[in-house]
């Protein structure tokens, strides 16, 4: 996944599905890297990546054309291109940094922690500098202030999910992109609302609105349908009015209500809101604790 770091918009998403992805003889960091950037590509933009993704090859790869990009990223110990005095971690002080150029590549060793040796890669760098006050590089600082943006994506989406259990795989990468469309969907409305001067609704009414303006269309639909189960029908009565505007229940008719309340008879962690209500006692009800009846018998 690639994210804004500023918005937390997400531009790009691939789903990954191991040994069987085809990569046409690309090392697989680097061919996802090319493909989530694909539409970014000749943009002259930087992209932040953790170890998994950033390699040397690629960062050269990316400075050329179509694509036109810059790279910061945490780099593996394990790559042979790092030279052997930037592995010393006895002896070297806390704090110190190691910088490596080669063209237009700087590589950083940088050591935050006794025993702890951190790797990063730049292509946008020219010289190695250290923020005097933090004793840091300043490629960790960038970094750092960089890299967060698919986990914030990632930490939004698990926070308010539309997802729910389910074995079939196909519903898991639905409910994924439902979660993924209602982040994006927040980010533009905010920002133009911002534009236009004026307070976005929080992020859970916005939800909420955006469901009823998705569902309440399709529901209309399906009441106009003559085949449709007498329950069902009831069921969607009780959550949106017809399309005549009025409502739809005798009972609603007698007592005017509009606001939808949550049923008196059902347990209280179901949450059954409905707009009907008794006509004697006044109780609101759900379809599954009402019945009809007709005029006739309610008079016996």
């Amino acid at each position: 996944m690639m994210s804004d770091n500023g918005s937390k918009y997400m531009i790009n998403a691939i789903p990954f599905i191991g040994k069987a992805t085809d990569t046409g003889g690309l090392p697989l960091g680097e061919y996802f890297v090319k493909e989530l950037t694909r539409p970014l590509h000749g943009s002259n933009r930087n992209i932040t990546t953790d170890n998994w993704f950033t390699s040397i090859p690629l960062t050269k790869s990316l400075l050329c054309e179509p694509y036109k990009l810059t790279v910061v990223g945490t780099l593996r110990s394990n790559k042979k291109e790092i030279p052997n005095e930037m592995f010393n971690t006895r002896t070297r002080p806390i704090g110190t940094s190691m910088f490596c150029y080669v063209g237009p590549l700087t590589l950083l060793s940088y050591k935050p922690k006794p025993n702890k040796i951190v790797y990063l890669l730049s292509s946008c760098s020219e010289e190695g500098t250290v923020n005097q006050e933090t004793k840091k590089p300043h490629m960790v600082e960038f970094y750092n202030q960089t890299k967060g943006g698919v986990d914030t994506f990632d930490q939004m989406s698990a926070n308010m999910s539309c997802s729910r259990k389910t074995n079939r795989w196909p519903m898991c990468i639905f409910y994924g992109m439902l979660n993924m469309t209602f982040i994006n969907s927040y980010v533009i409305y905010c920002e133009n609302k911002l534009n236009d001067n004026e307070k976005p609704l929080n992020r859970k009414q916005f939800m909420k609105e955006l469901h009823t303006a998705l569902v309440n269309p399709y529901m209309e639909r399906r009441l106009t349908k003559p085949t449709l189960h007498k329950k069902l029908k009831a069921n969607i009565q009780d959550l949106v009015p017809d399309s005549s505007g009025e409502s739809n229940t005798s009972s609603n008719e007698a007592s005017g209500l509009k606001k939808r309340k949550i049923c008196s008879y059902c347990p209280y962690k179901k949450h059954r809101m409905t707009k009907s209500m008794c006509s004697k006692c006044t109780k609101n009800i759900c379809s599954e604790h009402k019945v009809e009846i007709c005029v006739n018998c309610n008079k016996n």
